[in-house]
């Protein structure tokens, strides 16, 4: 059996009494889309315009003794997030809605508490940081295929380009989500440019400890419209079971450039 647990703490356990008696919705989720829809008079229809999935909500019902009210409720309110013991390495990121006790108190020795739980990215993610390169940039056009098994967008991946690559442009294919510099970088064999994609800035860094910002450089960098650069899942041959990340950079230069990418890898609740 699938055990549920909040910020690492079960919530079906011998030793406080607690137990899930049922998930009041299906922690799998599907898929959801907030579609965009864009009308023009006297033509029929609507226009696409992107589109983006929406928060999931989460239903469980855990019956606890009476003396275990209190500390159910306590973990509920610190709700960060919740996993499966049987996947561990995925994680959901939740924030409490509410956590509703039913019984006849004072009566009642034991509670079902319903919980509601708001997963608010709508994806499970990977616990760990999937950390790719540092990848040789040798060529003015190079691509890479990265995250394989992912089914969602990720919005907040880091990359660090080290070197003297005069300028660049890392574009997403299956989006078509960019990152680009709109100006000469001054790059140098030992430092380079540090993007944090959860802010959207950019930086320069060192190579010996590229992952800590040292100076706020976002005025070279400009990013694409409709949510920023993504890293999106692509059906590689149409497959659905073989999904990987295809990213195509373009540099002006090579010299002593190198290409690292970290993220954490997001899927589809279904």
């Amino acid at each position: 059996m699938a055990v549920y647990m909040i910020n690492g703490v079960s919530i079906h356990e011998g030793h406080t009494g607690w137990r899930v008696l049922r998930s009041g919705t299906s922690t799998q989720g599907g898929i959801t889309n907030n579609l965009i829809k864009v009308s023009t008079p006297n033509r029929p229809g609507y226009s696409q315009a992107p589109s983006t999935f929406a928060e999931q909500v989460i239903v469980l019902v855990v019956r606890t003794p009476r003396n275990r009210l209190d500390e159910l409720l306590a973990l509920c309110a610190e709700a960060k997030t919740l996993t499966l013991n049987d996947d561990p390495l995925r994680v959901l990121n939740v924030e409490l809605a509410s956590a509703i006790p039913a019984g006849d108190a004072p009566f009642d020795s034991v509670f079902d508490v319903t919980v509601t739980l708001s997963a608010y990215e709508g994806v499970w993610r990977d616990r760990d940081l999937q950390a790719v390169g540092p990848t040789d940039v040798t060529a003015p056009v190079q691509n890479f295929s990265i995250l394989p098994g992912i089914s969602a967008p990720v919005f907040d991946g880091d990359l660090f380009l080290r070197g003297v690559f005069g300028e660049f442009t890392l574009l997403d294919v299956a989006s078509g989500s960019w990152v680009k510099t709109i100006r000469a970088w001054p790059g140098t064999a030992s430092t380079g440019l540090l993007y944090v994609g959860s802010t959207q800035q950019a930086f320069s860094a060192n190579e010996s400890n590229p992952w800590v910002p040292v100076s706020d450089m976002s005025n070279y960098i400009d990013v694409s419209g409709n949510g920023g650069f993504r890293m999106s899942p692509m059906l590689v041959s149409g497959n659905p079971k073989n999904r990987e990340v295809q990213l195509k950079l373009t540099t002006l230069s090579q010299t002593n450039t190198t290409l690292r990418i970290r993220a954490r890898r997001a899927y589809r609740m279904g």
